[in-house]
């Protein structure tokens, strides 16, 4: 993969073996695990950081004097990538210069009713609360989690943070994995319904099958022989049975759209898929009020995004690395990370947080929105950033929405039909990195975060409560395991 934005530790060869030294000047400790990279590997990490520090370099000194030099870097066309004239590398650093991209006024950023910075989001048009993606994706490295104080405050009245609904960004590592793993078991849904629908038109009879997907249960539909379905005991995802991994509400089911999203409610960037949208279907509180299709939001700038730069980014999420295990180099802590992974499953953790979900399917097809084109397809255990998963893939999660009890919930409605107290279970792949914890952030610690738990997982906080306090203590080594690949970091 092409030199990126660097991540994790700086790495330093000494003459016999490699060492990982914290930025704040630790001592040393071995490599976190397996076998070190050799000096020629370590040089081609290095190598490749500096180089891209350089590039990076030289494209603030070009843009100083060249306007629009770093939007180009942002441009893409859909038609282009169609053809085939981008391979996966170059739609991964078109992908790369998105997320980092700082909006600005000339690529559409703000709209004429909310021309600045504003925190709070004013209804389903969202806000105006950071300049680029990387500005609230950033703990534990880049592509990482968000803050607290970059919380973001959704569906509120422009003014008052009280009035909004607070999201903390989560990490965006191993999202290729995660949009498969939905799609499958949304196909998986489909083939079951699909299934009943035909016996009951055959027999005559009305037929209630359960909903199963990778060992996760979304309850049952019941067939009538009109065709007609009863879904009131579909649980856990909408009644589409479109199973949506992506925020925390598990409310967006593909990459592209989450990237489309994101930018339209924090930067006010309107893609053309959306613009194309409003020219037959107006959506003047999300989009604005035109008057031209082409520029709903009526600030001057047309065709902000174009459609391929949300196949170039939806194709750099999934490319981007997994989160992996590490268990503690010291044998004393890898005694309390054994056991803890033992508590784990005995408090119930592991019955909505699934340690391991399998995938049927690695090849992801990257589908454009309106060309018709070919998709881009993606090998997930081969192409992109190192390391990857297996098709065992180690999330732990079950993809599944919960209540998770009145403490937890929202104080707001939101846009949608899911109740204040239902979330989508959060991946934990990744977790040591992404302080602080839950939906809104207002957990500083995981034990804080177990703690926080009721509704369907009472259960398990409760007999979290119960351990004996030394296995409370390994649950929380085991939990701090699961993290990211340490990477070669460029200080500046």
């Amino acid at each position: 993969m092409s030199a990126r934005r660097p991540i994790g530790l700086v790495a330093l060869l000494a003459p016999a073996v490699i060492l990982t030294v914290a930025a704040g000047g630790e001592a040393p400790i071995p490599w976190p695990h397996g076998d070190p990279p050799s000096s020629i590997a370590l040089q081609e990490m290095v190598g490749g950081a500096v180089e891209l520090a350089d590039r990076e370099r030289l494209e603030e000194y070009l843009e100083a004097f060249e306007k629009g030099e770093d939007s180009e870097h942002i441009f893409v066309l859909q038609p282009q990538i169609d053809l085939g004239t981008y391979d996966l590398d170059a739609l991964f650093r078109f992908g790369d210069a998105f997320f980092a991209h700082e909006f600005r006024g000339e690529d559409g950023y703000g709209d004429k009713p909310y021309p600045a910075l504003q925190r709070v989001h004013a209804g389903v048009r969202g806000g105006l609360d950071t300049y680029s993606c990387a500005g609230c994706h950033s703990v534990g490295g880049p592509d990482g989690a968000g803050g607290p104080t970059q919380n973001a405050f959704l569906l509120g009245d422009g003014d008052r943070a009280s009035s909004a609904n607070q999201r903390n960004a989560p990490h965006v590592l191993g999202l290729g994995f995660v949009q498969a793993l939905g799609a499958e078991m949304t196909y998986q849904l489909g083939q079951t319904r699909s299934a009943a629908l035909a016996e009951a038109a055959e027999k005559g009879i009305d037929v209630t099958a359960a909903l199963e997907s990778k060992g996760v249960s979304f309850g049952s539909l019941t067939a009538h022989p009109d065709g007609s379905l009863d879904t009131s005991a579909v649980v856990g995802v909408d009644r589409d049975l479109v199973i949506k991994p992506f925020g925390w509400k598990g409310d967006i089911a593909r990459l592209r759209r989450f990237a489309e999203d994101a930018a339209r409610i924090h930067f006010g960037i309107q893609s053309h898929v959306l613009a194309l949208g409003w020219q037959t279907e107006p959506d003047v509180p999300k989009l604005g009020p035109g008057p031209n299709w082409w520029d709903p939001d009526n600030d001057g700038v047309q065709r902000e995004i174009e459609e391929g730069i949300l196949t170039a980014t939806a194709v750099y999420m999934s490319m981007l690395e997994t989160p992996v295990i590490l268990p503690p180099h010291d044998p004393a802590l890898r005694t309390r990370w054994s056991n803890g992974m033992a508590v784990f499953e005995e408090a119930g953790c592991a019955s909505c947080h699934r340690p391991e979900l399998p995938i049927a399917h690695v090849l992801w097809d990257e589908w454009p929105d309106t060309t018709g084109g070919p998709p881009v397809e993606v090998n997930l255990v081969r192409d992109g950033d190192q390391p990857r998963s297996t098709s065992l893939v180690r999330l732990y999660s079950d993809l599944k929405r919960h209540d998770m009890g009145e403490a937890l919930a929202d104080p707001h409605d939101g846009a949608g039909d899911i109740p204040r107290s239902v979330f989508l279970t959060r991946p934990l792949w990744g977790l040591a990195e992404t302080a602080p914890y839950l939906h809104d952030g207002r957990a500083a610690t995981i034990p804080e975060a177990i703690e926080a738990h009721g509704g369907e997982a009472t259960a398990s906080r409760d007999a979290f409560r119960a351990l004996d306090p030394e296995d409370r203590k390994d649950l929380h080594v085991f939990l701090l395991s699961l993290t990211r690949e340490p990477k070669v970091h460029v200080l500046p």
